[in-house]
C-alpha cells in the first residue's frame, strides 16, 4: 500500500515538474517574440535633451528617445508647387473626386532613401472613415491643368498593382524630406521618431524626422 502511494506521489510530482517546464518553456518564447515585433512611434516637441537622449513630450505624456550611430535624421522643407517633377517618390493624402481623380490635400517628396517605403493605395490610417486616402508612389508623368478654374499640376502616380490620377491644386501644401543630422534636433523641435523598445523603456530610434511648419 505505502509502495503505491509513493508511486502515486512520486508520477504526481514529476507531471508537475513537467508541466512547470513546459510553462516556462512557452513564456520564453511569447516574450522573446512580443518584444522582437514590438516598433513604437513618439510624435511631438522635443522638451529636453542631452548627448543621445532627447524627451518628446507627446500626447499620451513625456517619452525618452534615444539616439544611435545608425539612427537616419530626416528634415522636413516646404518646397514650391514647381518643384514637383517625374521620377520622384511621393506620399499623397486626397479625396476621390466624381470624375475619378484623386485630389491632394497634402503631397509629400520622400528622400530618396525612402523609396518603394508602404508602396500602394489605401484609405487615410489615421481616419479611414473620412473617405480620404493615402497613396505612396512614383511620379510617371506631370502635367499643368485648370480644372473648373483650379489652376494645379495633374500627377499620374504608379504603384505595383495601380494607376491613380491626382490633381494638386496651386495651394497644396508640398513638403520634401531631405537626410539631414542631429544638428536639426533642439528643443521646440517637432519630431516624430520610430524604433524599438529599449531594456529600459525608451525608444531606440531608427528614424527621426523633423516636422515641416506649415501654414
Amino acid at each position: 500500500m505505502k509502495l503505491i502511494c509513493r508511486d502515486i506521489v512520486l508520477k504526481s510530482w514529476s507531471g508537475l515538474i513537467i508541466a512547470l517546464a513546459l510553462i516556462a518553456s512557452s513564456a520564453q518564447v511569447d516574450t522573446r517574440a512580443g518584444f522582437a515585433a514590438e516598433s513604437l512611434t513618439a510624435n511631438g516637441k522635443i522638451s529636453w535633451m542631452t548627448g543621445s537622449t532627447i524627451t518628446v513630450e507627446s500626447n499620451s505624456g513625456p517619452v525618452v528617445v534615444k539616439l544611435a550611430d545608425k539612427t537616419i535624421i530626416r528634415n522636413e522643407v516646404p518646397v514650391k508647387f514647381s518643384d514637383i517633377t517625374s521620377g520622384m517618390y511621393v506620399g499623397a493624402t486626397a479625396q476621390k473626386q466624381a470624375d475619378g481623380t484623386f485630389r491632394a490635400s497634402r503631397l509629400h517628396i520622400f528622400s530618396e532613401d525612402q523609396r518603394g517605403v508602404g508602396e500602394g493605395h489605401r484609405p487615410l490610417g489615421t481616419a479611414p472613415q473620412s473617405g480620404a486616402t493615402m497613396t505612396n508612389a512614383n511620379v510617371e508623368s506631370v502635367d499643368d491643368v485648370a480644372v473648373e478654374n483650379v489652376k494645379g499640376r495633374l500627377l499620374t502616380l504608379k504603384y505595383k498593382g495601380g494607376v491613380i490620377k491626382l490633381l494638386v491644386p496651386e495651394n497644396t501644401p508640398v513638403i520634401k524630406r531631405v537626410v539631414s543630422d542631429r544638428k536639426m534636433l533642439r528643443p521646440g523641435t517637432t519630431i516624430s521618431a520610430s524604433g524599438t523598445r529599449a531594456e529600459d523603456g525608451a525608444i531606440a530610434a531608427s528614424q527621426i524626422t523633423v516636422r515641416a511648419e506649415v501654414k
